[in-house]
C-alpha cells in the first residue's frame, strides 16, 4: 500500500542556507532563509517493501534504515532520571546487540508532538515537517567532538555512525509518521549543507533538492514497542556516505479525530572495529 504526500524541498541549490530550529511549546515552528517547494510525493508502506530480507550490512538493512522490536520499562520519556538510568542502558544494548558495534555513546533525546497544547504542556517541539538529514560530512566529526572531546580524534580513525532511534509514543500511529528515502536512491546532488541556527548551539543539516527518482517509505501504524532505526552519519568515505533523508507527513487519510502524534528519539554514536 503506499499514500501520497506533500513535502517540503528546497526550492533550489544556493551556497549555504540557513535554517533556524524551532524552540519548544505551542508555537515551535522551523524557518528557513531560502524559498522552499511542496512536491507531492509517492510513499510506499515499508511494511511491503520487496526486498524486506535483503542482506543487512552492519546489522541494518541495505537501504539504510529498519523497523524492529524493542520495548521498553520506561512510560514517562520527560523524566530524565528514568532516561538515563533505565532507557540508556536499554538503547546501548539493543544498539550493540542489533549492529555489532563495540561501543555506543547516547548524546541526545527528543520528544515531539504534533498537536499545539501537548506541545505547550509538555514543553516539546513539533515534528519536522521539512525533508532534511540531521548532519554533514563535517558536522557529524564536528559533533563526535563536542561530545567525547579528547577521545575524538581516536575514534574517529576508525568507522562510526550517527544512528536515531524513532519511538512513536502514541499507539498507533495514525497520522504524521516519520517518512524516509531509501538510502540507495539518494544522490549527492540532492543534498545541500545547510547552517543550523539555534539559540544555545551553531551547527549544520543538510536540505534536500527534489528527484523523481527518489524512493520514499513509511511504516504503517506504528506502536510504542517498535522502533525505526535509521543512518543520520556514516563516517566511511570521509562522511560523504548517503544517509535517510526524512520528514514527518501528513497522512489525507488519517481519522478526524486521529490521535496526535508523540514520539521520542535518541541519538547515538555506534562506533565499529
Amino acid at each position: 500500500m503506499s499514500v501520497q504526500a506533500e513535502v517540503e524541498f528546497l526550492s533550489k541549490r544556493t551556497e549555504r542556507p540557513i535554517y533556524y530550529a524551532s524552540s519548544a511549546g505551542r508555537n515551535a515552528r522551523h524557518d528557513i532563509d531560502q524559498p522552499m517547494n511542496i512536491v507531492t510525493v509517492n510513499v510506499d508502506d515499508a511494511r511491503e517493501r520487496a526486498d524486506q530480507d535483503a542482506a543487512r550490512e552492519l546489522g541494518q538493512h541495505p537501504s539504510g534504515f529498519d523497523l524492529l522490536k524493542f520495548e521498553t520499562r520506561v512510560d514517562n520519556f520527560l523524566d530524565q532520571d528514568r532516561i538515563e538510568s533505565v532507557y540508556e542502558p536499554e538503547v546501548i544494548d539493543f544498539l550493540q546487540r542489533v549492529t555489532g558495534g563495540y561501543r555506543v555513546h547516547i548524546f541526545d533525546h527528543t520528544v515531539r508532538a504534533s498537536d499545539p497544547d501537548l506541545r505547550e504542556q509538555k514543553n516539546v517541539r513539533e515534528p519536522a515537517t521539512l525533508v532534511h538529514n540531521d548532519y554533514t560530512s563535517t558536522s557529524g566529526f564536528v559533533c563526535l567532538q563536542e561530545n567525547l572531546g579528547a577521545e575524538a580524534d581516536e575514534l574517529a580513525r576508525g568507522r562510526f555512525q550517527i544512528i536515531n532511534v524513532w519511538r512513536p509514543l502514541t499507539d498507533p500511529v495514525e497520522d504524521y509518521p516519520l517518512a524516509l528515502v531509501d538510502s540507495r536512491s539518494l544522490k549527492a546532488d540532492n543534498l545541500v549543507d545547510t547552517e543550523r541556527r539555534a539559540p544555545n548551539h551553531v551547527g549544520e543539516i543538510q536540505l534536500a533538492l527534489h528527484d523523481p527518482e527518489q524512493r520514499w517509505f513509511y511504516f504503517s501504524a506504528m506502536r510504542p514497542d517498535e522502533v525505526l532505526l535509521f543512518k543520520t552519519f556514516d563516517s566511511i568515505d570521509g562522511g560523504t556516505h548517503p544517509c535517510n533523508i526524512h520528514t514527518a507527513i501528513h497522512l489525507a487519510d488519517a481519522p478526524p479525530d486521529a490521535k496526535p502524534r508523540e514520539s521520542v528519539e535518541t541519538r547515538a554514536f555506534v562506533f565499529y572495529h
